[in-house]
């Protein structure tokens, strides 16, 4: 967690984690010490929600480096040929979450440190909009990532870093909305435990929280699809996603089928995508999936189990053009 700035008369907030900051509350003085329970639970609570409004802060500043800086100076800066027209893949729609952080989250949120149940509330208002924003620019993040990893983009950026005087790499900016979309669960798990403690009301950031399983999960979703290639259809005309994951998967024809492999299956409203698992190359990197086949939902046949497992279940096209079959092996009869 970053230093934050504020003034004398306001509890600081060191880089110690935010757990042994509020351990350490019990300690630091007699006065603090005869406090009841409730009362500790609301101090607690409340260094919770000065690193939510902080560290919101700190993230529209990061933003700001991004579009403020880069995006604003790129033709000044001499933008490479081959980077024309790919800036909208790189940024996507980071600008638009600036907008929304800056002019209306921050400033609904910060009222949280009077009232914590605006902490909440702001989750359960603004659901949509966070959920939409959100899942749009973690499908686009591995398409920006490979582009800004390519050498002659990699070098460019860094000698647009150095002359904006930034310290942070572009790279580290541009994964900054897709840890903090994931960090506000962390934070209202924290304000809702300390809210237990202290007894009071906590129905709306119940709701908050649920709020922030969902969209998290369905950014990852559509992340792990925005890692698909080769697929020449359009993903959105296949409606919602209703499952991603990582399956044995072999092909099965005439009777007959072959060795399993890793296979990922995107399972939408509209239709079954198999692709090709092909693991990451570097210990921290990321897989990606190369299209296969598929099915659309219409046509497709489900034989939900085999003799020899249980587990084992049978994706087949109906379509006589089409006359494909998929044996997956699931983890468990929940995932199957």
């Amino acid at each position: 967690m970053q230093q934050h700035r504020m003034n004398e008369d306001t509890p600081q907030v060191t880089n110690a984690t935010s757990e042994e900051m509020r351990d350490s509350v019990e300690e630091e003085s007699p006065e603090k010490q005869e406090k009841t329970p409730e009362e500790m639970a609301r101090l607690k609570r409340h260094y919770v929600l000065m690193e939510l409004v902080e560290t919101e802060k700190d993230y529209v500043r990061d933003l700001a480096s991004v579009v403020e800086g880069y995006i604003a100076n790129l033709e000044r800066m001499g933008l490479p040929d081959d980077l024309i027209g790919k800036d909208k893949i790189i940024f996507a729609n980071i600008a638009q979450i600036l907008e929304f952080h800056k002019n209306i989250f921050l400033k609904e949120i910060e009222k949280c440190l009077d009232n914590y149940e605006v902490a909440g509330s702001a989750f359960v208002k603004y659901k949509g909009r966070l959920e939409t924003m959100y899942v749009r620019y973690c499908q686009n993040k591995p398409k920006s990532d490979y582009l800004v990893s390519q050498e002659d983009f990699e070098q460019f950026f860094a000698e647009t870093k150095a002359k904006l005087g930034h310290k942070v790499a572009l790279s580290d900016l541009l994964i900054k909305p897709v840890q903090r979309i994931m960090k506000y669960q962390l934070l209202l798990k924290d304000i809702l435990k300390f809210t237990e403690r202290a007894k009071e009301k906590t129905d709306i950031l119940k709701k908050a929280l649920a709020v922030m399983h969902v969209v998290p999960k369905a950014c990852d979703d559509m992340m792990q699809v925005g890692r698909l290639q080769n697929f020449d259809g359009n993903l959105n005309a296949q409606g919602k996603l209703i499952y991603q994951g990582t399956l044995p998967i072999s092909d099965s024809q005439a009777g007959t089928s072959q060795k399993s492999k890793d296979r990922r299956i995107f399972l939408f409203e509209q239709s079954v995508i198999i692709a090709d698992h092909i693991p990451p190359k570097k210990e921290f990197g990321n897989p990606i999936y190369i299209f296969k086949n598929q099915i659309m939902v219409n046509k497709m046949l489900f034989e939900p189990s085999i003799a020899d497992d249980p587990l084992k279940f049978i994706i087949r096209s109906s379509d006589p053009a089409q006359p494909t079959a998929f044996i997956a092996t699931a983890q468990t009869q929940d995932e199957k």
